[in-house]
């Protein structure tokens, strides 16, 4: 991995992070072409999913199954995108451990490099996807602000804006970690 990729991957810990029972894992799956570009996931509207229509990285819950927050990326990644990272992918680290605002859970970012092309096979839980160059969320016009109403006050949180994807939250928070 060269360039920009190899400065990220340098960032990265090697180690597995010491996690609280409930916690989850998402995978940052870079493609190293030119330019450098990352998969996101508009989320399926889904009554309860507290994530309902937002963009996310591929991942969820861990299970009992899984031996460490590599195993559950790689797990949720192959069910809500069908991409067997295990084959198509290097494991190239971990990023820094995010907590949701709530605090009920701790976020796992793992970080892939693919080996090659791969199809993206989108299952029930994910609306649409997008691979997204890394360029394109350090640009200025990518900065952005998104305002929302919550317990009846307005918040405003850090965006990155790419198109019609509006990335805010836990999601724009492990990118901004990983992608210094």
């Amino acid at each position: 991995m060269d360039g920009y990729v190899a400065k990220v991957v340098r960032g990265l810990a090697k180690s597995e992070p010491f996690l609280k029972p409930s916690s989850a894992s998402v995978a940052i799956i870079l493609r190293d072409e030119e330019p450098p570009s990352v998969l996101l996931i508009r989320r399926a509207e889904r009554s309860g999913d507290p994530w309902s229509g937002q963009i996310a990285l591929p991942g969820g819950r861990s299970s009992p199954k899984d031996r460490d927050p590599r195993d559950t990326a790689a797990r949720e990644t192959f069910e809500e995108v069908g991409i067997d990272l295990n084959a198509k992918a290097e494991f190239l680290g971990y990023g820094k451990t995010a907590t949701t605002y709530a605090g009920a859970m701790e976020v796992v970012p793992v970080v892939f490099g693919l080996n090659g092309e791969v199809g993206i096979k989108p299952n029930d839980e994910v609306a649409s996807y997008r691979w997204v160059g890394l360029q394109e969320l350090q640009a200025p016009r990518a900065k952005s602000i998104y305002r929302f109403e919550s317990l009846g006050r307005s918040v405003e949180m850090p965006a990155y804006l790419v198109e019609d994807y509006v990335v805010w939250g836990l999601t724009h928070r492990i990118l901004s970690s990983v992608f210094v």
